[in-house]
């Protein structure tokens, strides 16, 4: 295992989730959608979205935390763990050199995956890549002890049983019953993500002996340079250490974290049901228009060929992505689209409201953004949500056609890109242009079919464009020499749509 692979995560499949998982446990004011890795507010019912208001926080960014997080909460470290108690062996029992009042019953316990440096130098020490250190000072001074590198959940475990361990002359006791507040820090190379899973782990084992988590504290208070690791800070509560924890400061990053209104005390929330959003946010909706039993069998027909095709080029697709990005761009519509082929059922007993392509739409553009994620998913929501539109009140070539339009427009105005700017854009307006032309003299599938030969067309004439927009703006034009890999994942999925209707 490298240096670069070290992270305190349990599973890079589950990572993202239990990041969200411990972020609400943080914030308690805040929950989880049921079955969706959205976070909102505990109050979002009945003082947002009940009072008709739209409310965004924030979107995106799985990896780059804080950055596009709805709650940030960097601070310093102050009296709270002033005098800590430290896992490190004497002389470095006690924080050297603070002068405070040191809050009574406090311990704190380090952990790090790679060593720290003075500015110009090389690393204070060595850890091998497998390797992770216990009980280290936050100069480098040796641990406890080293152990081979293990889970999220297995380094909290031997972190906490450590710090309260009874035949440790320095432990901090800590009891069923007991009231405490628990920071979780970062050493100061360890990513957002990880911070929120070791508080959810933290918290959650905490919980499980029966102590009362009372507050909590997640982030950047205390560094040691970029050495990757964190510390855990259990301090011993009372109503008078809580309201200090809690009193206002001029401290610009002393955070405070979210809790429901009008409670004093944090408990880990549960998710809140899905249908409490969305019962509020459909019933005053509009009826849209439906259509025959024919035409929504052949609306599940382009969903499910679609859905194939674009699986199918995910390898194609991410390989063009490595010109200018990750390489994931394949991956990451190939993510969305087999979320829609599982949710889309059988062709006699749909899933998916195929019936009433307005809805369908908004169908869409909530598997885009909750199972396809990345830049692209959030620009295909808006595209679907815009499109869902002039879908409501009728259902033909023209609607279609407009809908088209619609969602371009929406995606030109937030994502700020322009047909020319070399991106998926690109074969979408072409699209566009071409069939609203040739609607006034052919037959709607030949209509379409123009469309589809346009996008196409536009599709590999990207490779020739420089871009002005997205990720491939920041590569240098001597390096993009092929297709955008967004505009030709346009082009699959309107062609794949054709031989639907041709079929």
């Amino acid at each position: 295992m490298s240096a670069a692979c070290k992270k305190l995560i349990n599973t890079v499949e589950q990572c993202v989730d239990e990041n969200l998982e411990g972020l609400v446990a943080v914030n308690p004011g805040l929950q989880l959608l049921e079955g969706l890795r959205v976070v909102v507010r505990t109050d979002v019912g009945p003082n947002v979205v009940g009072a008709g208001k739209v409310s965004l926080l924030s979107g995106g960014g799985s990896g780059h935390e804080p950055a596009h997080a709805g709650y940030v909460g960097p601070g310093m470290l102050t009296a709270a763990v002033a005098g800590s108690v430290f896992a490190s062996p004497p002389p470095y029992s006690i924080l050297a050199g603070i002068k405070a009042v040191s809050a009574p019953g406090s311990g704190t316990i380090g952990l790090s995956l790679t060593p720290c440096s003075i500015p110009g130098s090389g690393p204070s020490f060595h850890i091998a890549d497998d390797e992770m250190e216990l009980g280290l000072g936050v100069h480098g001074e040796a641990g406890v002890k080293r152990t081979k590198l293990v889970s999220a959940k297995e380094a909290v475990k031997m972190m906490i049983d450590h710090m309260t361990n009874s035949s440790n002359c320095t432990h901090l006791p800590v009891k069923e019953g007991d009231r405490v507040a628990c920071m979780i820090n970062n050493l100061g190379g360890t990513s957002m993500l990880e911070l929120n899973i070791i508080a959810k782990e933290a918290i959650e084992l905490l919980e499980r002996r029966g102590v009362l988590v009372e507050r909590a504290y997640c982030g950047t208070y205390i560094t040691s340079l970029e050495m990757a690791g964190i510390s855990i800070t259990l301090l011993h509560l009372d109503d008078t250490l809580r309201r200090c924890l809690d009193a206002p400061t001029t401290a610009p990053a002393w955070p405070h974290p979210l809790l429901p209104p009008g409670t004093l005390t944090r408990q880990t929330p549960v998710r809140m049901p899905r249908e409490n959003i969305q019962a509020q946010v459909t019933k005053t909706g509009p009826k849209m228009a439906t259509i025959g039993s024919a035409e929504a069998s052949l609306i599940f027909d382009c969903l499910k060929l679609a859905g194939e095709r674009l699986v199918a080029a995910e390898s194609q697709l991410n390989e063009l992505d490595r010109e200018s990005g990750d390489g994931d761009c394949g991956s990451t519509m190939a993510r969305g689209a087999q979320g829609i082929l599982t949710s889309l059922g059988s062709k006699d007993s749909p899933n998916l409201p195929v019936s009433c392509p307005g809805d369908l739409a908004l169908t869409l553009a909530s598997a885009a953004e909750d199972t396809m994620g990345g830049s692209s998913g959030g620009l295909y929501s808006l595209f679907f949500t815009a499109a869902s539109a002039s879908l409501q009140t009728k259902v033909s070539p023209d609607a279609y056609c407009e809908a088209l339009k619609a969602g371009i427009q929406t995606m030109m105005k937030y994502g700020g890109a322009e047909p020319g700017d070399r991106t998926m854009l690109d074969p979408l307006h072409s699209a566009s242009q071409a069939w609203s032309v040739a609607l006034s003299s052919h037959t709607p599938l030949e209509a379409f079919r123009l469309a589809v030969e346009a996008a196409e067309k536009s599709a590999e004439e990207t490779a020739k464009m420089k871009a002005q927009a997205g990720r491939a703006s920041y590569v240098s034009a001597d390096h993009l020499k092929n297709p955008d890999p967004g505009a030709r994942a346009v082009a699959v999925w309107f062609r794949a749509v054709l031989e639907a209707l041709s079929s």
